[in-house]
């Protein structure tokens, strides 16, 4: 009896033993700790301008730099509480007394507090570098003074900005910086699928159905000549065509129309970036613009996803907007409103912001 209980405790040790070694196996005790593997201290990106750089693998803080697209990514990336620093197109445009609608202030009224670091183009060098980031994130358009900018305060600065607001790459860059690109991820493939909902109809849209679109960008019918671009995905997106393609153009790039050139192209309909009512009354009573269906039909609407950079969410939801403006019969069980705040609750996190966008931009179309 004795004999038998000896072995069975031996037994039991040896057990114990062999899950010891077991789990020290899968922990690294056999060999190199995992604890003492060697993490690298950087990462290298290539930013938005094809630049590599070098960041360090942790990011703890963060300036902006980036117009408003540095703070709206980081926001929607969860990692807002990493900025510690922000242009003036944050601090006294986004957070300022301006009568326009932004999302971020609703979703992360905090930021509210960020100290100024001046302006995109004109950055205080010094103050950025008492802040101590981690990393820089300028605009794309400033990407000359970006090297500069790392000579003068040793801090890595990568470039961002997207050439469309349906354009998740920026998204994926800053959260690979950041360590959250799962999240980037998952927001580009929700997009994708949300605009492939609105595809699935407008590309069984012959071409002889197709609304002819302009899309009036920068300046107002006050001045001689009209501003566009082509493309305008969400114009494309939502199956109107674009009259400006017509035009030998670099892609994404801004260009000046005459009035005359826009009666010969005679779109269906007229869409305006940002602006106040006043500029669609100017429109609609121009007298070089009076042959043109989309004015006799006053068929003039407003672009939203042009926010001092893209704001991708709304360019999302954008889509959606003009698929039912352009084509109401194909569109009748399209909720318009009810579709947009899903989208950007999705993204930002809290519901009720397109109606909320809504009630503070008047200009912008509200279906009944």
């Amino acid at each position: 009896m004795i004999k038998k209980i000896c072995i069975n405790k031996i037994s039991i040790i040896v057990g114990i033993l062999v899950l010891l070694i077991v789990s020290c196996l899968m922990a690294g005790c056999g060999g190199e700790k995992a604890s003492d593997k060697e993490v690298p201290k950087e990462i290298t990106v290539k930013d938005s301008l094809g630049r590599e750089v070098s960041v360090p693998s942790k990011i703890e803080r963060v300036v902006d730099l980036a117009i408003m697209d540095g703070t709206r990514v980081m926001v929607l990336l969860g990692v807002e509480d990493k900025l510690v620093g922000a242009s003036d197109r944050v601090t006294d445009i986004m957070f300022g007394e301006d009568e326009d609608w932004y999302a971020v202030p609703k979703v992360a009224p905090q930021l509210k507090d960020l100290p100024c670091v001046g302006t995109p183009s004109e950055p205080n060098a010094e103050y950025i570098m008492s802040l101590k980031p981690d990393v820089i994130l300028a605009y794309t358009t400033f990407g000359d003074s970006a090297d500069s900018l790392t000579e003068q305060t040793g801090i890595p600065v990568v470039c961002i900005g997207a050439d469309s607001c349906l354009n998740f790459e920026m998204y994926k860059l800053v959260g690979k910086i950041v360590g959250k690109e799962d999240r980037a991820e998952e927001l580009s493939s929700y997009a994708e699928g949300k605009i492939e909902e609105i595809t699935k109809v407008t590309s069984k849209i012959s071409e002889a159905e197709r609304v002819k679109v302009f899309y009036w960008s920068w300046n107002w019918p006050k001045s001689g000549e009209a501003n566009t671009t082509d493309p305008y995905d969400p114009i494309d997106m939502a199956g109107g065509i674009n009259v400006a393609k017509e035009a030998t153009t670099k892609p994404y790039d801004y260009f000046s129309v005459t009035k005359e050139q826009l009666a010969v192209w005679n779109p269906d309909v007229i869409v305006m970036e940002g602006g106040e009512s006043e500029a669609k009354e100017e429109l609609l009573a121009d007298p070089a613009l009076q042959t043109i269906n989309a004015i006799k039909n006053k068929r003039i609407y407003f672009a939203v996803a042009m926010d001092y950079g893209y704001d991708q969410p709304l360019g999302v939801c954008e889509v959606q907007y003009l698929a039912k403006l352009f084509y109401p019969d194909k569109f009748t069980d399209l909720n318009v409103e009810k579709e947009c705040n899903e989208i950007m609750k999705k993204f930002y996190g809290v519901d009720g912001l397109w109606s909320d966008m809504l009630d503070k931009r008047s200009n912008v179309y509200r279906w009944e």
